[in-house]
């Protein structure tokens, strides 16, 4: 029952992959089935049974996080965000954000986005990086990150409950010696927390490959074959907003709250439509908090 269990999971992997990389294109639950290695008829049952939602759902729920992000952090016009979100008409956006926000999409840009439930969230504290007493100023450069293959393991739920999922990594990696004075430590935070639920977090916690190694690589059966590891590309073709962070894990939402709502808007640049990355310089377990080194890249789009 465990093997086959897992055999599933790692089925719907694919699917999940597959969904989230053409979030735009609306893949068929026939298209779906087909990656998953399942009959189309018992797909849908079973995708539900395992995510708790519906493929339209789950489909719904990201591009309606994404439009949320949108509205909170860019001047984008209204309309083109609802197309964005695959809706045909404002008021069909309207209704869909309404249910899943609690205000349309006006209300919520007028009245802060997600910016304004985390105040309420975290009263008292500081919301952004440039606001927190002591830290040193927030450097931001630009800079490329070319495309490295990489072993990976998706960990869903609070970020900072991803332990787990990094030791599941680290031992697969470990046993096959692929570790080397090159390999870096990278995650890709798919969500942004003041908007997705805690629990439905996804989070890709990523160890880079030696260079020259090909996803077809014999020597990449063993760490695939019944560890839940996948390979994934970390990095791309165009630049990044990089920004290091000293200091305890803490400061990092912190830093994107400013790199988005402050930084990206003075730098006349546009974000990318990719996820940010985290790269961690050095390991929890052998520096004190305050010592920790953290990068957050985040892509941008080419400039105009």
């Amino acid at each position: 029952m465990k093997a086959t269990q897992l055999s599933y999971q790692d089925r719907l992997r694919h699917v999940l992959r597959h969904i989230e990389d053409n979030l735009d294109n609306s893949p068929s639950l026939e298209e779906l089935s087909r990656i998953a290695c399942f009959s189309p008829y018992h797909f849908h049952r079973i995708f539900t049974a395992i995510m708790g939602e519906s493929v339209a759902a789950y489909v719904r729920r990201l591009l309606l996080q994404r439009a949320a992000a949108q509205l909170s952090y860019s001047g984008e016009a209204i309309t083109q965000v609802a197309l964005g979100a695959g809706y045909d008409s404002v008021d069909a956006f309207t209704r869909a954000f309404r249910a899943a926000f609690g205000a349309s999409p006006s209300v919520y840009r007028r009245n802060g986005g997600s910016l304004a439930a985390a105040a309420r969230q975290n009263a008292g504290v500081p919301l952004f990086y440039h606001q927190i007493v002591g830290v040193p100023c927030m450097n931001v450069t630009i800079k490329p990150f070319p495309p490295r293959l990489a072993a990976t393991v998706r960990h869903v739920g609070p970020y900072v409950d991803c332990g787990s999922a990094w030791g599941q990594l680290c031992a697969a990696v470990t046993a096959q010696n692929l570790f080397t004075p090159h390999t870096l430590s990278v995650s890709i935070c798919h969500d942004d927390p003041d908007i997705t639920p805690p629990e439905k977090c996804r989070m890709d916690v990523c160890v880079t490959l030696p260079e020259g190694m090909g996803e077809k690589d014999p020597a990449l059966a063993p760490l695939l074959e019944g560890t839940g590891v996948y390979l994934t590309t970390v990095g791309g073709t165009g630049e990044y907003a990089s920004v290091l962070v000293k200091g305890p894990y803490s400061l990092l939402h912190p830093t994107y709250r400013s790199l988005f709502g402050e930084w990206l808007p003075a730098s006349g640049r546009e974000v990318g439509n990719a996820p940010g990355l985290e790269i961690y310089h050095n390991c929890p377990e052998k520096v004190a908090p305050e010592e920790l080194l953290t990068e957050i890249l985040i892509p941008l789009q080419p400039k105009q």
